[in-house]
């Protein structure tokens, strides 16, 4: 099946990538771009700012001698409102780092500059997914280990593989709409040095010019990646887009938990959020027929018709990407290509996506 192109990147900047591959990058290029309009969102309405009262002569007194507002927050007794600010400030600062580097990451694989891409991506996705994690599985934990012993927040006596495996889905737990992963898969693709297609390896690589670990050692006669043939395609047809695609949606989920512990969420972003991104997962990376394509044509017949010829149109699994994503649809009888309001259509219907 050769999937569509989604439509949301300009076709030049896409040359360098084997172009049955355009989608699966405008994919992963999308789901950064709904957590940074995320961020930018709660940072306008500035839905990490705590609220309180001045409640006394000694606070006062206490705020006028130039106290950090933290320890004023502790020592006025207000500890849940200094976690409260402290997680929101980490959060959102955390996010703005990672994707930054994300974005740089996607930009290289343009480029095919495979080691600053796996360079780029180790932070945010070996290091940044587990302080996230943290966040989501346990606050109250995490604010604690923060505030007073920060340096061991990814300590890995704590963080060994069961560590991880239990971190991790202690924050699927907490985290709505996680369905389309596991704690194996996750660790698997980050960590694990014995799966092969994963990324622990290219990280390393991709890091350090030489390696010792047993399954990543440098080969000899070699460097690691400095005599790599930037022309190979194997980065691209090894399953990189896949595993980038679930780590970054997972960080979507866990994100919108985390705001929704500022501010109360849309419920129909959330909706439409997880409906697109997860139809385009299915599409895009899962073999079989695809159960949100098939939902959009059983519940949405009748308003699927083109408006040109009046010919119904049944969306396909090679179509659900660019639908979701972008927006547009092509009629078989016509060929018509033409905008479709997909996402003012889904905010029609009273649906509840994340009640798993």
């Amino acid at each position: 099946m050769s999937l569509k192109t989604i439509g949301i990147i300009d076709p030049d900047r896409l040359q360098n990538i084997p172009k049955k591959h355009w989608a699966e990058h405008e994919f992963c290029f999308h789901l950064h771009d709904l957590m940074a309009r995320l961020l930018v969102q709660m940072e306008i309405q500035k839905a990490g700012h705590i609220q309180f009262e001045i409640e006394s002569e000694a606070d006062r007194h206490l705020l006028a001698s130039g106290i950090n507002i933290l320890d004023f927050l502790d020592k006025s007794g207000r500890g849940d409102l200094e976690r409260r600010a402290a997680v929101n400030h980490v959060c959102n600062a955390l996010f703005s780092d990672m994707l930054h580097f994300i974005y740089e990451a996607l930009r290289a694989l343009e480029k095919r500059k495979f080691t600053v891409a796996f360079s780029l991506l180790r932070k945010p996705l070996k290091e940044g997914m587990l302080i996230v994690a943290q966040m989501c599985a346990d606050e109250g934990a995490f604010f604690d280990k923060l505030k007073s012993d920060a340096k061991n927040l990814l300590n890995r006596k704590d963080l060994d593989e069961a560590g991880i495996k239990a971190l991790l889905a202690s924050a699927m737990k907490e985290s709505q709409g996680c369905s389309f992963t596991n704690a194996d898969a996750v660790y698997d693709t980050l960590f694990n040095f014995q799966n092969d297609l994963g990324f622990a390896g290219l990280f390393d690589k991709a890091t350090h010019l030489v390696t010792e670990f047993r399954r990543n050692q440098t080969e000899d006669y070699n460097l690691n990646f400095i005599f790599k043939n930037p022309m190979d395609d194997d980065i691209y047809a090894g399953g990189t887009y896949s595993q980038l695609a679930m780590l970054m949606l997972f960080l979507h989920v866990m994100q919108i938990e985390l705001y929704g512990r500022m501010r109360k969420p849309s419920k129909k972003y959330q909706n439409w959020m997880l409906f697109t991104s997860l139809g385009s997962y299915e599409a895009l990376f899962t073999r079989g027929r695809s159960r949100l394509t098939n939902f959009v044509n059983s519940n949405f017949a009748e308003l699927m018709r083109c408006p040109v010829c009046e010919a119904r149109i049944r969306i396909k699994k090679v179509d659900a990407p660019r639908l979701f994503i972008g927006e547009r649809l092509n009629c078989d009888q016509c060929f018509t290509d033409q905008h479709f309001p997909f996402g003012w259509l889904l905010n029609q219907f009273d649906l509840d996506l994340f009640n798993e």
